[in-house]
């Protein structure tokens, strides 16, 4: 096959007509956090978590357990008793508790002292000594309201319905010992004293008008009737009913209302919580299918990578690309997660199942392009000191395990844009050696912890193409080819990408866009170094 190459050196500032308003995002999840924000904590359901009366963020319900999930509803999140190892020193304003300045006088007049003193002296910790850890646990309580404060949760899903048919609801419940919802009245010790359980826990069905309104009837479930025993799971009496005329959907809910933290200093806040699991919706006509997805709440949580097209080789390396809770792999601002290039289980003998031969893992996103549109991709890459995709040679005299010990790396990190026509075949591509553009930002150490913008490693790397003509999709690769071990911190990471270029759809002639008075725009590529972006046909 034909190779042009073109190399992009230092280029003069050229003015060009740009309109960047006509640029929008292509890439779904590029910043690789967990979809919450679109999909929710349980997928094909609404879960709705508040305190009463409050816009404070709550942690009301979740979905716990490894294969068979349930959802928890967490009656103890309005909090327990604050006493003195919440800062509440002289035990004052109880069963709540109170937290105020009166407390911190104590912790001062003790402050410093080590290895004789109480809780009521100012320890909240329980170490006898009163510093810094006990001050900051006064402050995190000071002033906290627990009288009064209820959790609710509140999960529903709704379903296309109609009119005259027929519908079945069903669910499963348990309820721990001393889940507010449970008992009559809350314990004596407990914030809110022995009053009366404000705690509603119940099953709903509705019908639903096209514009969503509840229409007709229908009478809910009140599982504390039924669930009268703790610890067991109980399948629930169904709730029936016909949808009335104007029905367009149905939407069946389970929901915790005012639950209430509930306990005393023996049970210490224990077995207070209840939860949610295999649901089910059927209809009269056809009784043997299951309307609701995820019923049983078992589907998983999508992870960010689950919207891209993931290789790793050998295939039953599955973790060679990860995008979980790791901190470490993380750029995004407030952000918790990127993608964990793990090429350490490339050429290492030290496994249960030996790797003889490098390791790849290999993203990819394809979306729809328009020939003559520019595209701009942005992306943040990190190297730890002994990656080998940043390395030229592998460390002589390694362990035993590391097979390319003393040899030339074979790894290659690359991120590249491919052009593709009507039958995915690549007209052109624009390609970012990472490792080069590194070295070229990081004064020849592609490894190098300490270089960015931030002093901790991640480097942003760039590239802007034109469409060839002939273009229909554009698709975007990041990947880690014959990744192989070496020793101690060895990782990759790559995290908030970006490829912006003109909406799908859109005429070429749009993107040719009339320059705004006094909107010339001086492009720069002076940081383009030899050889870090390739052109190909």
């Amino acid at each position: 096959m034909k190779k042009n190459v073109s190399f992009l050196i230092v280029i003069a500032l050229v003015a060009l007509p740009v309109c960047r308003s006509q640029a929008v995002e292509l890439l779904i999840s590029g910043d690789f956090e967990p979809p919450q924000t679109e999909f929710g904590q349980v997928p094909g359901w609404q879960l709705q978590e508040f305190f009463t009366g409050s816009t404070a963020e709550a942690n009301t319900a979740g979905l716990v357990g490894a294969t068979d999930r349930r959802l928890q509803l967490n009656a103890f999140a309005a909090g327990g008793p604050l006493t003195p190892s919440q800062g509440n020193f002289n035990s004052d304003g109880l069963p709540a508790g109170q937290v105020d300045g009166r407390d911190f006088l104590i912790w001062q007049r003790g402050f410093g002292d080590t290895g004789t003193k109480l809780p009521s002296e100012g320890d909240a910790t329980g170490d006898m000594n009163v510093n810094g850890a006990d001050l900051s646990i006064w402050q995190s309580n000071y002033a906290a309201k627990r009288a009064g404060v209820f959790s609710n949760a509140i999960l529903s899903q709704t379903v296309p319905g109609a009119a005259g048919e027929t519908y079945s609801f069903q669910g499963t419940s348990e309820f721990e010992d001393n889940y507010s919802g449970l008992v009559t009245t809350l314990d004596a010790e407990s914030p809110n004293g022995a009053i009366a359980s404000p705690t509603v826990t119940q099953f709903r069905m509705e019908f639903l008008d096209s514009g969503g309104s509840v229409i007709g009837s229908a009478t809910p479930l009140d599982l504390r009737t039924e669930n009268t025993f703790p610890g067991f799971p109980v399948v629930h009496t169904p709730l029936v009913a016909q949808a009335p005329a104007g029905t367009s959907n149905v939407r069946v809910v389970a929901e915790a209302l005012d639950m209430a933290w509930n306990g005393n200093s023996t049970t210490m806040g224990n077995l207070q919580a209840a939860f949610f699991n295999d649901f089910s919706l059927n209809s009269a006509t056809n009784p043997g299918t299951d309307l609701l997805l995820n019923g049983n709440l078992n589907l998983e949580i999508p992870t960010a990578l689950d919207f891209w097209n993931q290789v790793e080789t050998p295939p039953e390396k599955i973790e060679i690309l990860r995008a979980g809770n790791f901190s470490f792999s993380n750029h995004t601002p407030g952000g918790t997660a990127g993608v964990w290039l793990s090429s350490f289980f490339g050429g290492n003998t030290n496994f249960a199942n030996p790797n003889t031969d490098p390791v790849d893992g290999v993203i990819s996103q394809t979306v729809q392009a328009v020939a003559g549109g520019t595209y701009t991709f942005s992306g943040w890459t990190k190297f730890e000191t002994n990656f080998s995709g940043g390395l030229d040679t592998i460390p002589a005299g390694l362990a035993a395990n590391v097979l390319y010990s003393g040899q030339p790396s074979p790894t290659k990190v690359e991120i590249r844009v491919d052009f593709l026509d009507i039958n995915s075949v690549v007209i052109e591509s624009a390609v970012i050696d990472v490792k080069a553009a590194r070295q070229a930002a990081c004064g020849g150490n592609a490894n190098d912890l300490t270089c960015g913008p931030a002093s901790n490693g991640w480097v942003q790397s760039t590239l802007q193409a034109v469409a060839p003509a002939g273009t229909i999709f554009a698709r975007l690769t990041a990947q880690m080819l014959d990744g192989v071990t070496t020793t101690g911190q060895q990782s990759g990471f790559f995290d908030d990408f970006s490829l912006d270029g003109p909406a799908p759809g859109m005429l070429v002639a749009t993107n040719q866009a009339v320059p705004e008075p006094t909107s010339l725009v001086i492009l720069s590529l002076g940081t383009l170094l030899l050889g870090l972006v390739r052109t190909r046909r």
